[in-house]
Parts: structure tokens; sequence; C-alpha cells
């Protein structure tokens, strides 16, 4: 009866363990690993801390009976991690990068202690997922912000990452496509933002669809990661891939970014199919700003971005004129009578107002995406 009891809390255990290695939200990151003694024999009850670089937060817990430890749920970033034991000198790592959806693996070796004796492990982490999902790539803040972007839509660098190609639009289309992974159609794909769903469930698509220039502004991206085939249960809703986004927060240390871009057509050669060249012209700028409100406790982080365009949109005749010349008909002009009769002016003017229509009309249109703010 007693040797019963002892397996089953073995069991349990053991299962314990491995369900601490796979809670892990879509949105954060893991590290996982194992300390050892000068002997190569795992070390049980060691104290492990691993702290964030930028908030300072401290996340501390012992090592299990294997000498094994896995800090769950920690946002993307830089930390580092301590190791103390009784009897032993204290050990530090290098910096350890967190990845969304991945796992940092490390493994500590512990020397007997001496007089204010402290070691610190040269040895590279390795980072990993210990249950494999599929193929899957990061996008880093480095590239976001770096890569040029046409119009800065951070959802055009997964086409850094292979098998992805956009869904065509029609000829006279002026936007990107959705993204199709592996010939997946694009309405097939799932984005996810800091955890939360941020898909339009009506079309299937994107919040905002292809129609919008951008939704977030790549100054407010920390870094993503497109998992376009074999993705887990929990991301849910898609058969093709998921785009997977955390976006930055405040830190101990003030900082913000500040940006402008113009385009204009004054850069541009002419159009060699047309006698005269518009005006173009497209200007994105904003900022950010983060820091602290409490040390190593509350922070904030806010932007702002906005898109304007000035885009004229150039009309040709098929008899290459530039006025609208009334035809006769083949009978008489019939309109429903239930026509208002503003509308009904359009259908029929008299020949000489079609004059009056030509030329260049005024338009412009502005876009400012949604910018969240954390703490």
């Amino acid at each position: 009866m007693r040797r019963s009891f002892v397996l089953a809390v073995a069991v349990v255990a053991i299962v314990g363990f491995a369900a601490t290695g796979i809670a892990q939200d879509v949105s954060t990151g893991a590290v996982h690993g194992t300390v050892f003694d000068p002997a190569i024999r795992r070390i049980a009850g060691a104290s492990v801390a691993v702290v964030n670089s930028a908030t300072g937060f401290r996340y501390q817990q012992p090592t299990n009976g294997q000498g094994q430890f896995a800090f769950e749920l920690l946002p993307p970033g830089d930390y580092a991690a301590r190791v103390t034991s009784e009897g032993m000198s204290p050990q530090l790592s290098k910096t350890l990068h967190v990845e969304i959806g991945g796992v940092t693996d490390i493994a500590f070796q512990m020397t007997l202690a001496g007089t204010r004796e402290s070691v610190t492990v040269s040895a590279e982490p390795k980072a990993v997922e210990t249950e494999s999902r599929g193929l899957s790539s990061v996008i880093v803040e480095r590239a976001i912000l770096n890569l040029p972007l046409n119009g800065r839509r951070f959802t055009d660098l997964a086409l850094l990452t292979p098998g992805v190609t956009q869904d065509p639009r029609g000829p006279n289309s002026t936007s990107n496509g959705d993204l199709a992974f592996g010939g997946i159609r694009g309405f097939q794909t799932s984005y996810l933002v800091d955890g939360a769903d941020n898909n339009n469930a009506f079309f299937a698509q994107a919040t905002g669809r292809y129609r919008a220039p951008y939704q977030f502004s790549n100054e407010v991206i920390q870094e993503f990661r497109v998992s376009p085939n074999s993705v887990s249960a929990e991301s849910g809703r898609t058969g093709g891939a998921v785009v997977n986004l955390v976006t930055k927060s405040g830190s101990n240390k003030f900082h913000g970014t500040g940006f402008y871009y113009l385009r204009d057509s004054s850069f541009d050669a002419s159009d060699p199919f047309l006698n005269v060249k518009p005006a173009d012209q497209q200007h994105q700028f904003g900022f950010t700003v983060g820091g602290l409100l409490r040390r190593n406790r509350v922070f904030f982080f806010a932007s702002f971005d906005q898109h304007i365009f000035h885009e004229p949109t150039v009309v040709r005749f098929v008899n290459g004129g530039s006025v609208v010349i009334p035809q006769p008909g083949a009978g008489p002009a019939r309109l429903p009578a239930i026509m208002r009769p503003a509308t009904r002016a359009w259908y029929l003017p008299p020949p000489h107002n079609y004059r009056s229509r030509q030329g260049f009309i005024p338009h412009s249109c502005w876009a400012t995406p949604a910018s969240p703010s954390s703490t």
C-alpha cells in the first residue's frame, strides 16, 4: 500500500512538471533549465531567479526534485538569471532573450563555495521549442523598424516567411491583399495582438481587412511570430497561419521616438501614358513615449501615428480625349419615374454641362491607426 502511494505521488509530480512546461500563452515566452552540482548531479531546492532587464520585474522559484525549473508566461524581452544553493557559489547567466511563443533553455553547473566567489555562465543559452508545432518565424524589432516598407504596413514583413504570398486583388485595387500561407486563402489567417483575438468575425479577416493601409504603427510593435502550419489548438479558428503580435511597454527609463516620412510625386518621373503629371503626396508622421510611474511596478507607453493621402485618380477615355461627347441613342431615353430629379440630372444633362465636369476634382483622405497603450 505504501509503495503504491509513493508511486502515485511520483507520477503526479512528473505530470505536474510536464503541465508546467506547456502552460504557455501565445503572446508570451518561457525560460526552462536544469541545475547541476560539480559532479553533474541534479540539485533539488536551488533558488532560481530571472529579472526583466527593462522593467526590473523579478520571478523566483526553487528547482524541483529533478533539479529543473520553468518560468512560464514571461513577456518577450531580455532577462538575466541567477542561481543560488547552499554550499555552492552563486551563478549568473548572460542575457537571455525570450521570444514570443518561444522557450529559452539553459543549464547551470554549480561549483563549491569559496570566499566571496561568484561565477558567470559563459555558454550561450539556446532558444528552443520543447514541443515543435511546425515551422515558424520571428520578425524582430530591428527588422520591423529598419526594413523598407511601402506604406509601413508591418504585416508585409510576413512575406519574409517561406511559402507566403499575397492574395491578388482586382486590377484597379490600390490596396494590398490578404496574406496567403501555403496556398490557403488569406481569410483563413488568424491575427493575435498581445494574446487577444484581432480578427473580423464577419469577413474572417484581420480587423480593418485589407482595405485599411495599416492598423498598427510599426513604432509600437516589439516583435511578431508567423506560424504558417501545424499551429496548436490554443490558437484556434485558423486553417492557414497565425500571426502573433506583441506590442511594446514602458520601462524604468523614459524613452521615445519621433518620425516623419514624405512621398511626393515631384521626385517621380512622369507617367509615359499621360500628358499631365498629377500632384501626389503622402505624409506619415507620429511619435511614441514610454516610461515609469513607479519603479519596477507601473509603466506607461503610448503612441500616435497619422497617414495623410493626396492621391489623384486619373481617368482616360477610350478615344483618348478628355471630354465626354454625348452620342444619340438608338431610341428615346427613358429613366424610371421614381428617380429623384437631382439624380436624373446626372443621367440626362444638357450636352454643354458635360464640359463643366472635366478636369481635376479635389479629393483627400487621412488615416490614423489605433495605437495601444499599456501599463
